[in-house]
């Protein structure tokens, strides 16, 4: 029976078995960046499918609806009602994120993303806590709350909807 157990942990980490590996995300996140002496809060709700992308739903400060597709980032700003269409160079992906991160202890894992290092808190096999420092030197930390992985996804939420009348800025 030892055999068998020690195969098939063997096996796990010879086919690239790893903890931050999922179908889908769907959770609550709180957002905190500090800048000096500033400190910002937001939350919202994000769902991530690591075949089509990922949909983050501001709610406070502002609404903000962050659309992550392919190569492209698409941001919907209803209070100033406009979309920017970017290429997904400017802004980290969060599903290549984890997926290339390194696992560094039994809970805690570090991914290095456009050169700029992320370090993962994992708990109950879920991502829980990322943090990092963005190049222009802010502190930023997304806490994940009420995570469901692997649940399946509408993928209609993962299609940004831009209302006809939203001025539409793209590069």
């Amino acid at each position: 029976m030892r055999k068998i157990i020690v195969i098939f942990i063997l096996s796990l980490n010879l086919f690239g078995y790893n903890e931050l590996e999922f179908d889908s995300i769907d959770a609550k996140f709180t957002q905190t960046i500090k800048s000096q002496n500033q400190t910002i809060n937001y939350s919202g709700l994000v769902v991530i499918d690591s075949k089509l992308g990922a949909f983050w739903q501001y709610q406070t400060p502002t609404t903000k609806l962050i659309y992550f597709r392919e190569n492209r980032v698409t941001i919907i700003e209803p209070e100033l009602e406009q979309a920017i269409i970017t290429s997904l160079k400017n802004s980290p992906d969060i599903t290549q994120i984890l997926k290339n991160a390194k696992k560094l202890t039994d809970n805690k894992f570090q991914a290095q993303y456009d050169d700029i290092i992320y370090n993962i808190t994992m708990q109950n096999n879920s991502p829980k806590l990322i943090s990092y420092e963005d190049k222009l030197g802010n502190q930023i930390t997304i806490e994940f709350t009420q995570i469901i992985k692997n649940k399946p996804i509408d993928k209609g939420l993962l299609t940004p909807k831009i209302p006809a009348n939203y001025d539409i800025i793209s590069n």
